[in-house]
Protein backbone atom coordinates (compact mmCIF):
# COMPACT_ATOMS: atom_id res chain seq x y z
CA UNK A 1 0.00 0.00 0.00
CA UNK A 2 1.79 3.14 -0.70
CA UNK A 3 -0.10 6.11 0.05
CA UNK A 4 -0.01 8.94 -2.67
CA UNK A 5 0.79 11.97 0.35
CA UNK A 6 4.41 10.47 -0.19
CA UNK A 7 6.93 11.35 -1.81
CA UNK A 8 9.84 9.02 -3.53
CA UNK A 9 12.15 10.28 -1.17
CA UNK A 10 9.97 9.89 2.12
CA UNK A 11 8.77 6.41 0.62
CA UNK A 12 12.21 5.15 0.69
CA UNK A 13 12.61 6.26 3.97
CA UNK A 14 10.25 4.84 5.19
CA UNK A 15 10.86 1.34 3.62
CA UNK A 16 14.80 1.56 4.51
CA UNK A 17 14.11 3.35 8.01
CA UNK A 18 17.48 1.37 9.49
CA UNK A 19 19.47 1.92 6.48
CA UNK A 20 18.77 5.78 6.64
CA UNK A 21 19.10 5.75 10.60
CA UNK A 22 22.47 4.09 10.22
CA UNK A 23 23.51 6.39 7.64
CA UNK A 24 22.36 9.12 9.49
CA UNK A 25 24.57 8.14 12.40
CA UNK A 26 27.40 7.28 11.06
CA UNK A 27 27.56 10.95 9.12
CA UNK A 28 26.87 12.39 12.69
CA UNK A 29 29.66 10.99 13.94
CA UNK A 30 31.85 11.15 11.02
CA UNK A 31 31.38 15.35 11.17
CA UNK A 32 31.90 15.04 15.22
CA UNK A 33 35.22 13.01 14.68
CA UNK A 34 36.44 15.70 11.83
CA UNK A 35 35.47 18.52 13.93
CA UNK A 36 36.35 17.65 17.19
CA UNK A 37 40.28 16.17 16.11
CA UNK A 38 41.13 18.78 13.64
CA UNK A 39 39.99 21.63 16.37
CA UNK A 40 42.35 20.17 18.96
CA UNK A 41 45.04 19.95 16.25
CA UNK A 42 44.37 24.22 15.89
CA UNK A 43 44.41 24.63 19.67
CA UNK A 44 47.49 23.06 19.38
CA UNK A 45 48.90 25.30 16.86
CA UNK A 46 47.37 27.96 18.59
CA UNK A 47 49.42 27.75 21.69
CA UNK A 48 52.82 27.42 19.69
CA UNK A 49 52.67 23.45 20.64
CA UNK A 50 52.75 20.43 18.41
CA UNK A 51 50.54 16.88 18.15
CA UNK A 52 51.06 14.41 15.79
CA UNK A 53 48.06 14.37 13.95
CA UNK A 54 47.03 10.51 14.72
CA UNK A 55 46.48 11.40 17.99
CA UNK A 56 43.53 13.56 18.28
CA UNK A 57 41.79 11.36 15.80
CA UNK A 58 42.95 8.21 18.24
CA UNK A 59 41.12 10.07 20.75
CA UNK A 60 37.77 10.89 18.57
CA UNK A 61 37.56 7.93 16.72
CA UNK A 62 37.81 5.72 19.51
CA UNK A 63 35.20 7.53 21.64
CA UNK A 64 32.74 7.71 19.23
CA UNK A 65 33.26 4.23 17.80
CA UNK A 66 32.47 3.03 21.26
CA UNK A 67 28.97 5.32 21.26
CA UNK A 68 27.91 3.68 18.32
CA UNK A 69 28.14 0.44 19.10
CA UNK A 70 26.49 0.91 22.65
CA UNK A 71 23.89 2.64 20.83
CA UNK A 72 22.00 -0.72 19.59
CA UNK A 73 22.35 -1.79 22.87
CA UNK A 74 21.11 1.05 24.44
CA UNK A 75 17.74 0.84 22.12
CA UNK A 76 17.16 -2.81 23.25
CA UNK A 77 17.29 -2.35 26.86
CA UNK A 78 14.88 0.35 26.36
CA UNK A 79 12.71 -1.14 24.04
CA UNK A 80 12.72 -4.46 26.08
CA UNK A 81 12.39 -3.06 29.32
CA UNK A 82 11.94 0.59 30.12
CA UNK A 83 9.31 2.12 27.35
CA UNK A 84 6.24 0.15 29.00
CA UNK A 85 6.93 2.36 31.64
CA UNK A 86 5.13 5.56 33.45
CA UNK A 87 7.11 8.64 32.77
CA UNK A 88 8.95 8.96 36.04
CA UNK A 89 10.04 5.53 36.12
CA UNK A 90 11.59 5.95 32.34
CA UNK A 91 13.58 8.81 33.50
CA UNK A 92 14.72 7.27 36.60
CA UNK A 93 15.57 4.26 35.04
CA UNK A 94 17.53 6.49 31.85
CA UNK A 95 19.26 8.17 34.56
CA UNK A 96 20.80 5.10 36.32
CA UNK A 97 21.37 3.46 32.70
CA UNK A 98 24.35 6.88 32.05
CA UNK A 99 26.58 4.73 34.77
CA UNK A 100 26.95 1.41 32.65
CA UNK A 101 26.79 3.19 29.41
CA UNK A 102 29.56 5.63 30.88
CA UNK A 103 31.78 2.79 32.00
CA UNK A 104 31.34 0.45 29.10
CA UNK A 105 32.51 3.64 27.04
CA UNK A 106 35.40 4.51 28.80
CA UNK A 107 36.73 0.65 29.51
CA UNK A 108 36.14 -0.05 24.97
CA UNK A 109 37.54 3.54 24.86
CA UNK A 110 40.38 3.38 26.68
CA UNK A 111 41.06 -0.32 25.03
CA UNK A 112 41.03 0.93 21.74
CA UNK A 113 43.46 3.91 22.37
CA UNK A 114 45.89 1.56 24.03
CA UNK A 115 46.13 -1.05 20.94
CA UNK A 116 46.36 2.14 19.03
CA UNK A 117 49.19 3.71 20.66
CA UNK A 118 50.73 0.47 20.71
CA UNK A 119 51.02 0.28 16.74
CA UNK A 120 52.16 3.59 16.66
CA UNK A 121 55.16 2.94 18.93
CA UNK A 122 53.92 4.96 21.89
CA UNK A 123 52.16 4.79 25.23
CA UNK A 124 48.62 6.05 26.29
CA UNK A 125 47.92 7.12 29.45
CA UNK A 126 44.64 7.72 30.72
CA UNK A 127 45.53 10.24 33.67
CA UNK A 128 44.33 10.63 37.22
CA UNK A 129 41.39 7.67 37.32
CA UNK A 130 39.00 9.47 39.67
CA UNK A 131 39.29 12.46 38.02
CA UNK A 132 39.40 11.39 34.40
CA UNK A 133 36.37 9.35 35.18
CA UNK A 134 34.44 11.67 36.37
CA UNK A 135 35.33 13.68 33.75
CA UNK A 136 34.20 11.07 31.01
CA UNK A 137 30.63 10.49 32.87
CA UNK A 138 29.79 14.29 32.54
CA UNK A 139 30.27 14.12 28.45
CA UNK A 140 29.24 10.53 28.68
CA UNK A 141 25.86 11.45 30.39
CA UNK A 142 25.13 14.41 28.34
CA UNK A 143 26.04 12.33 24.91
CA UNK A 144 23.30 9.67 26.52
CA UNK A 145 20.70 11.71 27.02
CA UNK A 146 21.28 13.78 24.21
CA UNK A 147 21.67 10.65 22.13
CA UNK A 148 18.11 9.74 23.52
CA UNK A 149 16.43 12.18 22.94
CA UNK A 150 17.33 12.33 19.33
CA UNK A 151 15.79 8.74 19.14
CA UNK A 152 12.74 10.06 20.63
CA UNK A 153 12.88 12.57 17.87
CA UNK A 154 13.45 10.56 14.77
CA UNK A 155 10.63 7.76 15.95
CA UNK A 156 8.10 10.86 15.96
CA UNK A 157 8.83 11.81 12.79
CA UNK A 158 8.56 8.19 11.48
CA UNK A 159 5.35 7.52 12.85
CA UNK A 160 4.14 10.94 11.76
CA UNK A 161 5.07 9.53 8.32
CA UNK A 162 3.78 6.16 8.79
CA UNK A 163 0.57 7.14 10.66
CA UNK A 164 -0.80 5.59 13.89
CA UNK A 165 -3.36 2.66 13.72
CA UNK A 166 -6.27 2.63 16.39
CA UNK A 167 -9.50 0.62 17.03
CA UNK A 168 -12.69 2.17 15.18
CA UNK A 169 -15.64 1.99 17.71
CA UNK A 170 -18.76 1.12 15.97
CA UNK A 171 -20.91 4.03 17.14
CA UNK A 172 -19.93 7.61 15.34
CA UNK A 173 -16.16 6.72 14.43
CA UNK A 174 -15.08 7.52 17.51
CA UNK A 175 -11.97 5.12 18.41
CA UNK A 176 -12.02 2.49 20.51
CA UNK A 177 -9.05 1.05 23.39
CA UNK A 178 -10.37 -1.83 24.02
CA UNK A 179 -13.50 -3.43 21.29
CA UNK A 180 -15.43 -6.61 22.92
CA UNK A 181 -14.72 -8.35 19.43
CA UNK A 182 -12.21 -8.51 16.60
CA UNK A 183 -12.62 -5.24 14.62
CA UNK A 184 -12.77 -5.69 11.52
CA UNK A 185 -11.43 -2.20 10.58
CA UNK A 186 -8.45 -0.20 11.89
CA UNK A 187 -8.52 3.86 11.77
CA UNK A 188 -4.81 5.01 10.58
CA UNK A 189 -4.07 8.96 11.28
CA UNK A 190 -1.29 10.08 8.90
CA UNK A 191 -0.03 13.56 8.32
CA UNK A 192 -3.39 15.32 9.64
CA UNK A 193 -5.34 12.89 7.39
CA UNK A 194 -7.90 9.77 8.58
CA UNK A 195 -8.41 6.42 6.58
CA UNK A 196 -9.59 2.97 7.02
CA UNK A 197 -7.98 -0.49 7.03
CA UNK A 198 -9.35 -3.63 6.81
CA UNK A 199 -8.08 -5.92 9.56
CA UNK A 200 -8.10 -8.77 7.38
CA UNK A 201 -5.11 -6.91 5.29
CA UNK A 202 -2.83 -7.04 7.55
CA UNK A 203 -0.22 -9.60 6.91
CA UNK A 204 1.96 -9.47 10.01
CA UNK A 205 2.64 -8.03 13.24
CA UNK A 206 5.91 -7.47 14.70
CA UNK A 207 6.37 -5.73 18.73
CA UNK A 208 8.18 -2.59 18.62
CA UNK A 209 8.64 -1.68 22.21
CA UNK A 210 5.35 -0.26 23.69
CA UNK A 211 3.98 -0.26 19.90
CA UNK A 212 2.56 -3.15 17.53
CA UNK A 213 3.83 -2.47 13.81
CA UNK A 214 1.05 -3.54 11.38
CA UNK A 215 2.76 -4.76 8.22
CA UNK A 216 0.17 -4.22 5.08
CA UNK A 217 1.08 -4.63 1.51
CA UNK A 218 4.56 -2.68 2.11
CA UNK A 219 3.60 0.09 4.79
CA UNK A 220 4.01 -0.19 8.28
CA UNK A 221 1.64 1.03 10.69
CA UNK A 222 2.58 1.54 14.36
CA UNK A 223 -0.11 1.07 16.87
CA UNK A 224 0.40 1.33 20.63
CA UNK A 225 -0.63 -1.68 22.08
CA UNK A 226 0.59 -4.77 23.55
CA UNK A 227 1.16 -7.97 21.87
CA UNK A 228 -0.26 -9.90 24.00
CA UNK A 229 -3.86 -7.87 24.32
CA UNK A 230 -3.43 -7.47 20.39
CA UNK A 231 -3.15 -10.99 20.06
CA UNK A 232 -6.61 -11.68 22.24
CA UNK A 233 -8.11 -8.96 19.98
CA UNK A 234 -7.22 -10.51 16.85
CA UNK A 235 -9.62 -12.15 14.88
CA UNK A 236 -8.62 -16.16 14.84
CA UNK A 237 -6.67 -16.53 11.47
CA UNK A 238 -4.31 -14.37 13.16
CA UNK A 239 -1.63 -16.60 15.83
CA UNK A 240 1.24 -15.96 17.73
CA UNK A 241 4.59 -17.72 16.03
CA UNK A 242 6.97 -15.57 18.11
CA UNK A 243 6.93 -13.59 21.21
CA UNK A 244 7.80 -10.49 18.93
CA UNK A 245 5.38 -11.85 16.10
CA UNK A 246 2.06 -11.95 15.16
CA UNK A 247 1.35 -13.65 11.97
CA UNK A 248 -2.00 -14.07 9.21
CA UNK A 249 -2.78 -17.43 8.71
CA UNK A 250 -4.14 -16.56 4.73
CA UNK A 251 -0.76 -15.14 4.33
CA UNK A 252 1.54 -17.65 4.27
CA UNK A 253 2.81 -19.40 1.49
CA UNK A 254 5.26 -22.14 2.94
CA UNK A 255 6.94 -22.83 6.62
CA UNK A 256 10.59 -25.04 6.45
CA UNK A 257 11.69 -26.61 9.71
CA UNK A 258 15.69 -25.39 10.99
CA UNK A 259 18.23 -26.79 12.47
CA UNK A 260 17.59 -24.86 15.55
CA UNK A 261 14.60 -26.84 16.09
CA UNK A 262 12.53 -23.30 14.72
CA UNK A 263 10.98 -23.38 11.59
CA UNK A 264 10.77 -20.53 9.03
CA UNK A 265 7.74 -19.18 7.60
CA UNK A 266 7.78 -17.23 4.35
CA UNK A 267 4.89 -14.89 3.60
CA UNK A 268 3.18 -14.28 0.21
CA UNK A 269 5.31 -11.47 -0.28
CA UNK A 270 8.56 -13.55 0.77
CA UNK A 271 8.90 -12.15 4.14
CA UNK A 272 10.41 -14.87 6.25
CA UNK A 273 9.54 -14.89 9.77
CA UNK A 274 10.16 -17.23 12.41
CA UNK A 275 8.27 -19.72 14.24
CA UNK A 276 9.93 -20.74 17.64
CA UNK A 277 9.64 -23.64 19.58
CA UNK A 278 7.70 -22.43 22.15
CA UNK A 279 4.61 -21.54 19.48
CA UNK A 280 5.24 -24.35 17.41
CA UNK A 281 2.47 -27.01 18.75
CA UNK A 282 -0.19 -24.19 19.36
CA UNK A 283 0.65 -23.05 15.50
CA UNK A 284 0.63 -26.66 14.04
CA UNK A 285 -2.85 -27.92 15.93
CA UNK A 286 -4.29 -24.12 14.50
CA UNK A 287 -3.38 -24.95 11.22
CA UNK A 288 -5.12 -28.70 11.65
CA UNK A 289 -8.26 -26.95 12.98
CA UNK A 290 -8.45 -24.97 9.87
Amino acid sequence: MTNPMHTPYTQHFLKHQYLWATTLLVGWFSINILVMATTTILEFERAGESIPAWEPFCWEISSQVMILLLIPVGIFISDRWIEKRNLKAKLLAHAVLTIPFSAAHIAGMVGIRQLWYTVMGSHYEFGNLWLELLYEYRKDAQSYLTIALIIVGYRLIVRRLQGEASYLAKDEGSENTEPESPPERLLIKKLGREFLIQTADIEWIEASGNYANLHIKGSIYPMRITMDKLEKLLPSNFTRIHRSTIVNLEQIHDIQPLDTGDHQVTLRNQQMLTLSRRYREEFKTLLSLR
